[in-house]
């Protein structure tokens, strides 16, 4: 599989495709913005714009290599991760969680967590969301050098470093709104460019899959309760299912963060219900070829399940294709590349050095702070992604830091919305007790003492851990606290709640065809 950069197809698409997003960014910025327009931009978007940059965010992230390597790895069991892994949260998050920010005012889960805990909490929050972002930006550089490694003939170190440089460029030129109507248009790319694999792929499969009878169901091939599986239901269902699911997307600082963009409360709300639409659709066009592919790969010298998709393209896609595939999934990469860095930013200079270590000083000030943020999340990045060669794929790595650091603070998030006696230190040691327990047993996975049957399944139950030893910390910590009854202002209770987060008759039919669209998907591929 030579690499089809020497093409002359090759040679327009690309320039023409870097131009293109140079332009949009240069168009999309504002001239002396704020910081929150800079760093922020909350509800200065319409609601299309915010559900398309949501959607490829997610999707450019972690989906386009990652999840084709899962489905190369455990076949069509990778719709998990978008249907169970994705649609329950994301409605959830729609209905009850955005509510909370939304009402509060405001602009970020660790904005919202200050006003309902105080300082310090939200600091803590802060710095764990710097790290997992920090992590995400390394995972997604690695998958970039990796697509230009195998496509284009570049080493991954110069693959690694060009990406980190042009996305550098176009971030610090726009800021966030550059980040979000570039995803837009990535998004875009990436679909017309992984489309035509699907039907370029599925006839090599019509014979192979029925012999393969564990590769092509969700649910009737996995043990119910079996650690020691690769996977297995329990792990699936709520590991995945409940915990990093809503863990994620209930407190993620880049989605919450896009999608607060949107203009107003209900649009806001609506973000994630109308990106999940696109969720399911993109699902199917990225793990049907990757489940395809260690039968159409075999023998072609191809030893990463990371490089699946890129093999794939260089197997089947002709030169102008092939230019096309490559842009594609360089466009769905550099959008989560792009939001992760954005959002590192957005937290270094308005959690930490606004609001801890340099106060009231001009926008213009916190405008320069944030676009050098931006040059050390790039360098902790390309830290990152030599980090991500430890892992057999890119997922694990992604799966074990969702596991780590997502599930504490939405234990906190959901204790502080139902428990007036939960209180900052309360909180702090939800938070930092379940981080501590979930690494504790990944160390013992990997010194052997605990066995698992895959780091994937390792990951799950690390979530699953985290989650109900946190909620133990935070329940122990509020039975022997008594109420400050100056917190008392800054609780948010259900009863009060209610009016806020009662959704509109637009949210619940979407949210309802949504759901029974995934159910529908769960119960053909059974």
């Amino acid at each position: 599989m030579k690499p089809g950069i020497s093409n002359p197809w090759a040679l327009m698409v690309f320039p023409l495709y870097l131009g293109t997003i140079v332009m949009i960014s240069f168009i999309s910025r504002r001239h002396s913005p704020t910081s929150n327009e800079y760093l922020n931009a909350s509800r200065s978007l319409p609601a299309w714009a915010a559900a398309l940059a949501f959607l490829a965010y997610n999707c450019g992230s972690i989906e386009i290599v990652g999840m084709s390597a899962m489905a190369a790895q455990y076949g069509v069991q990778a719709l998990h991760f978008y249907w169970i892994g994705g649609i329950p949260g994301m409605i959830f998050m729609g209905i009850v969680v955005l509510p909370l920010y939304i009402e509060t005012g405001a602009r970020s889960l660790p904005e919202y967590l200050g006003i309902r805990f105080g300082p310090d909490v939200r600091l803590l929050n802060a710095c764990l969301s710097m790290v997992s972002t920090a992590g995400f930006s390394g995972v997604t550089l690695y998958a970039m050098a990796r697509v230009l490694n195998l496509i284009v003939g570049w080493s991954l170190p110069t693959g690694a470093i060009a990406s980190a440089l042009f996305v550098l460029v176009y971030v610090v030129l726009g800021g966030f709104r550059a980040t979000v109507f570039t995803a837009v248009f990535q998004l875009l790319v990436m679909i017309a460019g992984i489309a035509p694999l699907l039907f370029l792929t599925v006839h090599f499969t019509a014979t192979s899959f029925p012999l393969r009878p564990d590769r092509w169901h969700l649910w009737k091939t996995l043990t119910p309760i079996s650690p020691s599986a690769p996977l297995d239901g329990v792990g699936v269902a709520l590991g995945l299912g409940f915990v990093i699911s809503f863990s994620y997307w209930c407190t993620d600082f880049v989605m919450i963060q896009r999608a607060l963009t949107a203009r107003t409360g209900d649009a806001a709300r609506r973000v994630p219900i109308l990106a999940g639409f696109g969720k399911l659709g993109i699902a199917l066009l990225v793990v049907l070829p990757g489940a395809a592919a260690p039968a159409l790969l075999s023998g072609t010298g191809v030893s990463s399940f990371d490089e699946a998709m890129p093999a794939l393209m260089a197997l089947v896609y002709g030169p102008a294709l092939l230019s096309l595939g490559a842009a594609a999934l360089l466009a769905g990469l550099m959008a989560g590349l792009a939001g992760n860095i954005s959002g590192f930013s957005a937290l270094w200079t308005e959690e930490v050095y606004r609001a801890r270590l340099n106060a009231g000083q001009a926008e213009s000030h916190y405008v320069h702070v944030g676009r050098l943020s931006i040059l050390a999340c790039v360098l902790l990045a390309l830290l990152g992604a030599y980090a991500t060669f430890c892992f057999h794929d890119l997922m694990e790595f992604l799966q074990l830091i969702l596991a780590l650091f997502y599930p504490p603070v939405f234990v906190v998030v959901l204790a502080g919305i139902t428990c007036k006696r939960l209180q900052s230190l309360g909180a702090i040691a939800g938070i930092l007790g379940g981080v501590l327990s979930g690494l504790a047993l990944q160390v013992s996975f990997w010194a052997g003492w605990v066995h698992f049957g895959s780091q994937m399944s390792a990951n799950f139950y690390t979530a699953l851990l985290s989650f109900f030893l946190s909620l133990a910390f935070c329940t122990v910590s509020s039975a022997f606290v008594h109420t400050d009854s100056g917190l008392a202002n800054r609780i948010f209770e259900i009863k009060g709640l209610a009016g806020a987060i009662r959704p509109s008759a637009t949210l619940v039919v979407l949210s309802t065809i949504l759901f029974s669209l995934c159910v529908l998907l769960n119960l053909f591929w059974w």
